[in-house]
C-alpha cells in the first residue's frame, strides 16, 4: 500500500494570480538557463492543462497509474501574502472537503488556513468537525514563524480535536521568504505541545540534517519527503545518500512518503516514477547504500496509517 501524505489540488481561481504569474516567470527563467527560448504563453497553456483539476478526477487517475491508494490534499492559503484568490479560503477548503466526501476511500484532506486570518480558527474547527478534514496545514513561508504566539491557538485547537499539524519547512520558491521556514522553529512547538503530532513537510529541504536530528530527539515530530523528486531526478546517488542518512538519524518510523503534486506532472519525476523509485530502493540503491524492505514499507504506508489512525490495509 502507498499513502501520499502531502499533495494539492490546483485550480486557477483557488490561488492568487501572482502565484500563477510567478510560476510562469520562474519556469521561463529556468528554461533560459538551459539555453532554451521559452514562450510564456505556451508555458501558461501547458501549466493549466496539467494542473487544473476542479473535481479531483486528474488526481484520482494519477493515483491509479502510480499505484497510490490514498492521498491527503493540503489546501494552500496564500491570500495574505500574494493577494486574495477568486475563491475565499473557507470556500476552497469546503470545496476540497466535498471532493473528498465523494471519494472517502481514496482521498482525505487537511484544512489549510493562514493563522493570521481573523476567522481562521473558526474555519479550522469547522473543517474538522463538520467537513471531516484530518488535520491542519500551515505554510509559514507566507510570512509568519510557526512558533509565533499567534499560531498557538491553532495548536491548542489541534490538540483538542486530536488531529496532526503539517508545516512547511525548508527552502521555498520565490517570492516566499525562507527565514520563516527553518525547522528549528518547530522545536518550541513540539515542546510546548507534547501531545501534538507535527509533520515537517519536505523534511526541511536544505535543513534536512537539522530536521533529522530534531526528530531523533522527539516523539511527536515526523517529516514527509514531498518535493525531493527534483534531487532524485538530478542525482539519484546523491538522493540515496541523503535519504539513507535521514532514515538512519530520524528513524524510518518517522518518515512519510509524499509527492507535493501536481507540480511534478510536468517538472521532475511524475508520481508513478517517484513511487517506483522509492519502492525499488532495497534492490536498486547504489553500492554501499542499503535500504531494508521494512523501512520502505514503513515510509510508504505504515507510518501514515499510525498518524491518521487508519488500518494497515487499503483505506
Amino acid at each position: 500500500m502507498v499513502i501520499d501524505f502531502h499533495a494539492h489540488l490546483f485550480n486557477r481561481n483557488w490561488l492568487p494570480e501572482k502565484f500563477w504569474s510567478d510560476f510562469v516567470s520562474r519556469t521561463a527563467a529556468m528554461k533560459k538557463l538551459r539555453g532554451q527560448f521559452p514562450d510564456t504563453n505556451e508555458i501558461t497553456r501547458e501549466m493549466f492543462a496539467a494542473f487544473e483539476d476542479p473535481e479531483g478526477e486528474v488526481l484520482l487517475e494519477e493515483m491509479r497509474t502510480a499505484g497510490i491508494h490514498y492521498t491527503l490534499i493540503m489546501p494552500l492559503d496564500l491570500g495574505l501574502e500574494l493577494s486574495e484568490a477568486g475563491v475565499s479560503i473557507e470556500e476552497k477548503n469546503r470545496l476540497i472537503a466535498d471532493i473528498v466526501r465523494h471519494h472517502p476511500q481514496q482521498l482525505g484532506a487537511f484544512c489549510g488556513v493562514d493563522p493570521r486570518r481573523p476567522t481562521g480558527l473558526n474555519v479550522f474547527e469547522r473543517a474538522v468537525k463538520e467537513w471531516g478534514m484530518r488535520g491542519l496545514k500551515l505554510d509559514p513561508a507566507c510570512g509568519f514563524y510557526p512558533n509565533d504566539p499567534l499560531v498557538y491557538p491553532y495548536y491548542e485547537k489541534a490538540c483538542e480535536l486530536g488531529v496532526p499539524v503539517l508545516c512547511h519547512t525548508g527552502a521555498a520558491i520565490p517570492p516566499f521568504r525562507n527565514k520563516y521556514c527553518d525547522p528549528i522553529h518547530l522545536d518550541d512547538v513540539t515542546l510546548d505541545f507534547p501531545e501534538l503530532t507535527v509533520i515537517a513537510a519536505h523534511a526541511g529541504f536544505g535543513w534536512w540534517q537539522q530536521t533529522a536530528f530534531l526528530i531523533s530527539k522527539k516523539v511527536n515530530l515526523l517529516a514527509d519527503i514531498s518535493g525531493w523528486q527534483t534531487v532524485a531526478a538530478r542525482d539519484y546517488s546523491l538522493f540515496c545518500r541523503y535519504f539513507r542518512d535521514f532514515l538512519s538519524i530520524a528513524g524510518a518510523q518517522n518518515v512519510l512518503f509524499a509527492t507535493d503534486g501536481p507540480a511534478f506532472r510536468i517538472y521532475g519525476l511524475n508520481n508513478r516514477e517517484w513511487v517506483d523509485l522509492i519502492k525499488s530502493l532495497p534492490e536498486k540503491s547504489p553500492a554501499g547504500i542499503e535500504f531494508s524492505p521494512s523501512e520502505i514499507e514503513a515510509v510508504l504506508s505504515q507510518n501514515a496509517c499510525r498518524v491518521l489512525g487508519l488500518p494497515l490495509s487499503e483505506p
